[in-house]
């Protein structure tokens, strides 16, 4: 499935006051030996580690589009995590709208398998909205920067190195990374239609997904150019709220030497936030990174990839038609987030914010969260029990690639 975005958050200052992947598991994982340095991961879309905000444990995300540790507002009040100073702000992200926050002043120390954080300035947002109840906070790069963090989505594991001189770095391609409006970029071509869109991309492990920018869209008039394309659209694109998009099949993604074949991608319509416009063209999330071993050298501002064994694997296009996040702990279902503009869920009904009881039958509390993205790869038919303002419903429809 197409999941939701979590990105980095500009924070624009307003007041001080006193009180802000699917797995690709084989017969080789189980003979696998984790490294002694590494930290299992969690993969979905997003690179969850297991952490702790001041002794409190939770699940975070580990986001390279953002700059430091942010904490969901519902693990914050449930593990009554107080603190003398904080102020108000507005951040924009993803989506179109500011949204007012509460930041932590005072220092926070966040904890993993005995690595150490300890920052101020801490974002207390409204991520499970955003990401479900996984999400208890986000771990950004500032944590990284003099380090260098080996990432493995194939036995879905990290590594920090205390730098790149003690990599092995054999069979790895160097690519030189640029710093532009606080993001980490890599130089990427992209080509559709007998256009070529060449230039820097967010290089971002938060984002699932990849994609092009509205302004850089409209550049290249992709909105006429791509006849054959789909539009989406959300009130939780992100912590800006409301966002849309087209999502296309594109002939080809060239990352150095690496040429990716008939890739899924996205371009924006939104009119403001990160995906509106930038000197950046866009973003290339975990669906691209996930083929690669990734190493990120934050001191030298280097990118070394090295393709593993899914990298030839043919994209595999949505056919739900649909978003949802899992918030079964805290609203007893899974909230619908998005919807295909004509897919087959929203001409059956679907609307944003229904909420989704079971599936064939199963009630959505037994499916596990690591689980969901294959639930759906073994059928071409679905019967959800969903539940709105005027109850619930049945809605049954087909499953079949929308390109």
């Amino acid at each position: 499935m197409r999941h939701i975005y979590i990105l980095c958050m500009t924070i624009l200052l307003l007041s001080a006051c006193n009180g802000m992947m699917n797995n690709e598991n084989s017969s080789s994982e189980k003979a696998f030996v984790l490294p002694d340095n590494a930290t299992r991961v969690i993969i979905t879309g997003y690179l969850f580690i297991p952490g702790e905000a001041d002794s409190m444990p939770g699940n975070f995300l580990i986001d390279l589009g953002a700059d430091n540790l942010y904490l969901d507002s519902v693990y914050f009040h449930e593990n009554n995590l107080t603190y003398e100073n904080t102020f108000f702000a507005n951040i924009s992200g993803i989506g179109n709208t500011l949204k007012r926050i509460i930041v932590i002043r005072d220092s926070v120390n966040f904890t993993f398998k005995g690595y150490n954080f300890k920052t101020d300035i801490v974002p207390v947002l409204d991520l499970k909205p955003i990401g479900g109840d996984y999400v208890d906070g986000l771990l950004g790069v500032r944590y990284f920067m003099d380090k260098s963090l080996e990432i493995n989505y194939e036995h879905q594991y990290i590594i920090i190195h205390s730098g790149i001189n003690t990599v092995d770095l054999t069979n790895y391609q160097s690519i030189k990374l640029k710093r532009i409006d606080n993001y980490i970029c890599a130089p990427i071509t992209m080509k559709a239609n007998g256009i070529e869109i060449n230039g820097h991309f967010i290089i971002d492990t938060g984002y699932p997904v990849s994609s092009i920018t509205s302004a850089a869209s409209k550049v290249h008039n992709l909105e006429t150019v791509i006849s054959h394309k789909i539009e989406y659209y959300t009130d939780y694109g992100g912590i800006g709220g409301e966002s849309a998009s087209y999502d296309f099949i594109i002939d080809s993604v060239l990352i150095s030497d690496f040429s990716l074949s008939n890739v899924n991608m996205s371009f924006s319509i939104d009119s403001a936030g990160i995906m509106a416009e930038g000197d950046y063209l866009g973003i290339i999330g975990n669906d691209i990174l996930r083929r690669f071993d990734v190493i990120f050298d934050f001191a030298n501002l280097n990118l070394y990839l090295k393709p593993n064994k899914i990298y030839t694997k043919p994209f595999v296009f949505d056919r739900l038609g649909f978003t949802y996040v899992d918030r079964f702990r805290t609203k007893g279902g899974w909230i619908v987030t998005g919807l295909t503009v004509n897919g087959f869920a929203e001409k059956q009904g679907l609307k944003i914010d229904d909420k989704i009881i079971s599936v064939n039958n199963i009630s959505v509390e037994d499916i596990e969260y690591t689980t969901q993205d294959s639930f759906f790869l073994n059928t071409n038919r679905i019967s959800m029990v969903v539940e709105d303002s005027s109850g619930r419903k049945t809605l049954k429809f087909k499953l079949k690639p929308l390109l």
